[in-house]
């Protein structure tokens, strides 16, 4: 079967979040039908496919779940190149290549196909993965197969969540003056997060943005009743160079004069990390674009076990989750060709 024809199976194959089994039971019949010559290895974070003859210095790293699909999902484009669907772009193109290099060119890998990555920080499978590489492996370099325009993405952002409360004082809405409304008063937290919403970093050498947004806002209990409380949620997307603790701190200082302050959950991000070895080589290798990675992304896993790191993927990010979502075949193709001749080079 060629790359392509196992892409088309893949997008077949419904993987919501929480509906892995049987995405996971095809690429474990693919690597037993295509003769795969090693160790799978299979739990409820997901599969660690490891070749007899690889070094395992290497991770190809890959979810197999999506996004629900929506009732308006467009699978059929004009163009013979296009492929429409669900996980087309985030992110079954990175499945097909990590199962086929499996197969084509295992010296240097292992494939860690994992669940749940569309759910939260805490029922990712990485979790479960993860201890299982520190104890088992010693990898010196992963490649996340995140679409990135096989453009390569280094380093990420860190994400804070933190819940933001302004209080007033309940009563009846015909006796306005009895109470306080506290939506009177977010105009002063609104303007500190628009005057602090982009701050420009430069990381070694790429451009960052560290950014702030309101994502959410409730208030009220009825049509007739002032709100005694309004509530905010804060998403601050915070530079690598700081941890959460910091961005804690800094969210704290900024906010706490004019609103209480519950941060409600960090994730650290990760630096570029440009000056290692295994990176500087895929660059040199690929010759591909390096961008930084304006998100938080499980970069920041691997890197804070001080294993390096980067997303290169097919797929337009920008698509991703999208009604429209799609890849073209070439792109699909032309991501596999780099990294086999990346494969072929560490391995003379």
């Amino acid at each position: 079967m060629n790359l392509v024809d196992t892409f088309l199976e893949l997008i077949s194959i419904e993987s919501v979040t929480g509906k892995e089994e049987k995405i996971l039971d095809y690429i474990e019949q693919f690597l037993v039908e295509n003769k795969f010559e090693g160790e799978i290895l299979r739990n409820s974070g997901g599969i660690i496919a490891v070749p007899t003859k690889s070094s395992k210095k290497i991770g190809l790293v890959g979810h197999v779940d999506t996004v629900p699909i929506v009732p308006n999902q467009q699978y059929e484009f004009n163009n013979e190149d296009v492929i429409g669907g669900r996980g087309t772009v985030d992110m079954k193109g990175g499945i097909a290549i990590m199962m086929h290099s499996l197969i084509e060119n295992p010296s240097e890998i292992i494939s860690i196909f994992y669940t749940a990555e569309e759910s939260s920080y805490e029922d990712n499978g990485l979790n479960i993965i993860m201890p299982i590489l520190l104890k088992d492996f010693d990898l010196e370099f992963a490649i996340i197969l995140e679409p990135t325009n096989n453009e390569i993405q280094l380093g990420c952002l860190g994400a804070l969540n933190a819940t933001l409360t302004l209080h007033g004082k309940a009563a009846h809405s015909a006796r306005p003056w009895v109470g306080e409304n506290p939506v009177y008063k977010v105009n002063e937290v609104i303007k500190l997060v628009q005057d602090n919403e982009i701050t420009e970093l430069d990381i070694d050498g790429l451009h960052f943005k560290q950014v702030m947004s309101i994502t959410k806002i409730s208030s009220g209990i009825a049509n007739n009743v002032i709100p005694e409380d309004l509530k905010l949620n804060l998403n601050f997307r915070y530079s690598p160079e700081i941890n959460g603790e910091k961005a804690s701190k800094y969210i704290y200082d900024l906010f706490s004069d004019h609103s209480d302050v519950d941060i409600v959950n960090t994730s650290d991000g990760a630096m570029p990390n440009m000056v290692q070895s295994e990176i500087n080589y895929f660059i040199e290798k690929t010759g591909a674009i390096v961008q930084p990675k304006q998100a938080w992304t499980d970069i920041a896993r691997f890197y804070q076990n001080n294993i390096p790191c980067l997303n290169f993927g097919p797929g337009d990010p920008l698509l991703a989750h999208a009604t429209n979502e799609h890849i073209s075949k070439r792109q699909l193709l032309e991501s596999y060709e780099l990294l086999s001749n990346y494969f072929k080079d560490k391995s003379e």
